[in-house]
């Protein structure tokens, strides 16, 4: 049966300090639940585990055995891609939840893609802590409020450029799929970000685009997060996003070890890009100018009734709140981004 939306949410597990199975399938299990499943709409699930308990009319589970000794959530997705017949595909990781204004607008958009199949929305993802990933009831509207008030109790922290993709199928296909060179952990979705802004450009890219810097603070951001960011912003504020399930992420997992490789493979991609595979039709959503964006963003907000006086999330932690850095979040930046770990060391001296 033909379908005119799937989710594509793979799920791998293995054991090795990353919690156990049953809690793993709880998240996905909660994932799940967030999506409002019709006869138009389905979820395939690439897995290397037996989830036939989750298994319903419009959920289809297909085998993913890989043999790389890392775990490719590209090839993952790209299996599961391969195997719909929708129109539209979303894409969302198992430990995500849903919003429902999200939900919502990703039925809406998904009948509307064949007007312009280059198009694509991707949309923000807020960090639940791990006391609210064990108590979050579907407050969403009160996790995103304390966030933007720089309180950090609720929401650890936000991710405007984020995996979270709403795409044509047959687009995404002729794109050539998610590089599968890209193995373990990151990469691979910021790289197909990038060929999917090629071919729909919001605006000409800044000198620094090529710079792979993260920050804590969206009004911080560099490079192509602050480019891609020009995308997802809108969604925020109209309650368009998702929320991730904290969990443990062991240091010395394989998957997690091939983050340092990933990211350089990215950086001489993006340095180097391929041919286009197909036309370029520029996105009008800011008219093919870029405004400054921190200043866009702080518009944004307080056009929203989130004055920034009152509202600094996006810009920093509100006065008085405390960061807490266990020593096994600073331990896993030294063995991933020794020299990102160095360079806040001096800051902190400073």
């Amino acid at each position: 049966m033909a379908r005119n939306l799937s989710f594509i949410t793979p799920f791998h597990f293995e054991q090795s300090g990353r919690g156990n199975l049953k809690n793993a399938i709880q998240r996905l299990r909660t994932c799940i639940q967030s999506v409002c499943l019709n006869s138009n709409v389905e979820i395939l699930i690439p897995a290397n585990c037996d989830l036939s308990l989750l298994k319903r009319a419009n959920i289809r589970l297909i085998e993913d055995n890989q043999f790389n000794s890392a775990y490719s959530p590209g090839f993952a997705r790209d299996q599961a891609i391969k195997a719909s017949q929708a129109q539209s595909i979303f894409l969302m990781d198992a430990d995500l939840i849903c919003s429902p204004f999200l939900n919502e607008h990703l039925h809406k958009c998904s009948y509307n893609q064949n007007q312009c199949t280059n198009s694509f929305e991707m949309y923000p993802c807020l960090y639940l802590t791990k006391q609210e990933t064990e108590r979050f009831d579907g407050d969403f509207q009160g996790c995103l409020e304390s966030f933007l008030r720089g309180e950090n109790h609720r929401v650890e922290g936000i991710a405007l450029a984020s995996s979270c993709l709403l795409l044509n199928r047959e687009w995404f296909l002729q794109l050539g799929g998610f590089d599968e060179r890209f193995v373990g952990h990151g990469g691979e979705d910021l790289e197909l970000i990038d060929r999917l802004c090629q071919h729909y450009p919001i605006g000409p890219r800044p000198a620094d685009y090529g710079r792979n810097i993260k920050a804590q603070y969206p009004g911080d951001y560099q490079g192509f997060r602050r480019y891609f960011s020009y995308y997802a912003l809108p969604h925020l504020f109209a309650g368009r996003f998702l929320v991730h399930q904290w969990h443990p992420r062991p240091l010395t997992h394989p998957y997690h070890k091939r983050r340092a490789g990933n990211d350089a493979l990215l950086e001489q991609m993006l340095a180097n890009p391929g041919p286009l595979k197909g036309p370029v039709i520029p996105c009008n959503d800011l008219n093919g100018e870029l405004p400054d964006f921190r200043e866009w963003m702080i518009r944004l907000q307080e056009e929203a009734g989130y004055p920034i006086s009152e509202y600094p999330g996006l810009l920093c932690w509100k006065d008085g709140v405390t960061v807490k850095r266990p020593l096994w979040r600073k331990m896993r930046k030294l063995y991933l981004n020794p020299k990102a770990f160095f360079k806040d060391m001096v800051k902190t001296k400073s």
